[in-house]
């Protein structure tokens, strides 16, 4: 019953906002984007947190930049194929409208395959940058860097203008537009790219935390000292795994970039994309992805259900419904941490010998080694 905990309440959502007389069918798309995009995050996270043990409190980072590939890159290099000699940057909104008129659906699907590309290759740079620092700290002092990491992405969108635009960010390329059309279909369009990603995102951490380099993974959670005993090193895992998660990563933050229509560096705060999938996965069971699934699930709901009944929330309560959701995610979070600190799906106990029993030798046969 708990691994469909998160379907349940999701379900109990939409049959509420249907009773309410609200849009169901935006509520289920628009629900399903964020699901998926939340998900691809917080599995890139559950694979260097909850399963390697590295407290990475700079997710944000990955996820930012690749946000900016969408913003600042994809938009150029589409210009440039065009020919056209606008700025992408400064004259924004000339530079869609052209790109608007004269990308085909190829096009824009080409685009979508080298921002994707662009994304990966990037996010696992920052991974591994940021793994650097892991050689010589300790999980304390490295958690406390990792998240002034994060931090740095915001800054410099926020105040380098030739990069997305600064303060006023920029409208990202009609991509889902070209590929899908406009209104629903667009949406329809974004969820099938988000939930599609999400997926195979999901069966790649799924079959990595199963694999001998997940095996690895858990050893260094519990003890790092025990993966250099075996003749590997830690820091070596370390970076493996932060360049995996950066990819990952980033390319949720394209996506989201792409469904939204706009990049503006305001929206990469640390509570969006740190906080809120290290509350996922706590909630959800650290080390299991099936848990994150689920935390996903909640969170989201919870988070548009403040939307949708916003108002109403507000007048009942007599202050913005926006400080009630930190609130209770906050709560939520001690909650959690409090009564089931192995999250509501837990991660099961599994041999690190490939699943398989190891027998201890015959009592004989031992005595006469020893003889």
């Amino acid at each position: 019953m708990r691994q469909f905990v998160g379907l349940i309440i999701y379900a109990l959502s939409v049959a509420a906002v249907a009773a309410a007389g609200r849009d169901v069918q935006s509520y289920l798309l628009t629900t399903i984007v964020d699901v998926a995009i939340y998900l691809i995050i917080t599995l890139s996270l559950n694979l260097e947190a909850g399963i390697g043990g590295i407290p990475n409190f700079g997710r944000v980072l990955t996820v930012a930049f690749g946000a900016y590939m969408a913003g600042g890159v994809i938009g150029r290099i589409a210009l440039w194929a065009k020919g056209m000699s606008y700025d992408y940057i400064y004259d924004n909104a000339a530079a869609v409208s052209a790109l608007s008129k004269s990308m085909t659906a190829v096009d824009a699907a080409a685009m979508l395959a080298l921002g994707v590309a662009i994304s990966i290759a990037v996010g696992a740079s920052l991974g591994l940058i940021a793994s650097l620092p892991a050689r010589r700290l300790s999980a304390d002092y490295l958690a406390i860097t990792l998240l002034a990491f994060g931090d740095v992405a915001y800054y410099i969108g926020l105040n380098y203008e030739p990069l997305v635009g600064g303060t006023l960010g920029v409208s990202a390329p009609p991509i889902y537009e070209k590929l899908f059309g406009g209104g629903t279909m667009r949406l329809i369009g974004a969820v099938a790219v988000s939930a599609g990603a999400a997926l195979l995102v999901y069966l790649l951490i799924q079959r990595l935390s199963q694999s001998p380099f997940g095996r690895i993974l858990r050893i260094h959670r519990e003890d790092p000292e025990l993966v250099s005993v075996l003749g590997r090193d830690p820091a070596y895992i370390r970076a493996w795994t932060m360049a995996i998660g950066g990819a990952v990563s980033a390319v949720a933050g394209l996506l989201y970039a792409l469904y939204a229509g706009a990049v503006h560096p305001r929206g990469f705060e640390r509570i969006n994309f740190t906080f809120y999938p290290w509350l996922i996965m706590i909630l959800g069971g650290m080390g299991n992805n099936l848990g994150v699934v689920n935390g996903v699930f909640i969170f989201v709901v919870i988070y548009r259900i403040l939307d949708i009944f916003k108002y109403e929330i507000g007048n009942a309560v007599g202050f913005d419904p926006v400080w009630l959701g930190y609130m209770l995610f906050g709560g939520l979070a001690m909650l959690v941490i409090a009564l089931a600190p192995r999250g509501l799906v837990p991660e099961k106990a599994e041999p690190v010998v490939g699943g398989r029993r190891v027998t201890p030798p015959p009592q004989g046969q031992t005595q006469s080694r020893r003889e």
